[in-house]
């Protein structure tokens, strides 16, 4: 990412565009169904671009050793001031980088999470190196728009392809995990979610 487009997104954040909401159902409804149900109490989690931390800080209170990280430090600044007040079991670790860079040096640095979470976001350099820094049984939340969702006219989200997801595409890469969940075109948008667990040290 350019230091422009650094830049734009920290001037948005600062502005408050992003910085209070409430989780989404998919990610609640995640925790509920799977997360909970599946993993150790305390288990480690990462949410990956994930802006200001709405998930991430929610993801905490419920007990899961979080880690948010951005590109922007200002997303970051605003995670910070949001949880600092609250009684959290484990204290939310925020990184500042690039999600590639990110995901690269927790592979090299030999640290694994029992859950990644995904929202909004789409970066296929950084795709195959998901299930490398999950542990067995891991989980992997991802969700984020398709190309269909011009079609159905959503005026929200990005119209160049590089950022949208083509048809069953995360089937495709994550093929060598077990698919827990998958939907496409949600709510007559074109967003496409997967659940899916990691089987085997990879």
């Amino acid at each position: 990412m350019a230091a422009t487009d650094q830049q734009t997104w920290n001037q948005r954040y600062l502005a408050g565009e992003f910085g209070f909401r409430e989780p989404d159902a998919f990610v609640t409804e995640a925790h509920k169904n799977y997360l909970h149900p599946l993993l150790p109490p305390g288990s480690a989690g990462i949410d990956l671009g994930g802006g200001a931390g709405h998930h991430a800080v929610w993801l905490a209170q419920q007990g899961w050793r979080m880690t948010l990280a951005d590109w922007s430090d200002a997303a970051l600044g605003v995670a910070r001031e949001k949880a600092a007040p609250l009684a959290l079991d484990h204290p939310l670790e925020t990184v500042q980088g690039a999600a590639l860079d990110v995901v690269t040096q927790s592979h090299e640095q030999g640290r694994r999470f029992g859950f990644m979470l995904i929202s909004f976001f789409l970066d296929r350099a950084v795709l195959p190196w998901l299930p490398k820094i999950l542990v067995p049984g891991g989980l992997l939340l991802y969700r984020t728009y398709t190309e269909d969702n011009e079609r159905l006219g959503n005026p929200r989200g990005p119209r160049n392809p590089e950022y949208l997801l083509r048809s069953q595409e995360l089937l495709e890469v994550y093929r060598g995990m077990k698919i827990l969940h998958y939907n496409e075109t949600v709510a007559n948008k074109g967003v496409a979610e997967l659940i899916a667990q990691k089987l085997s040290v990879r």
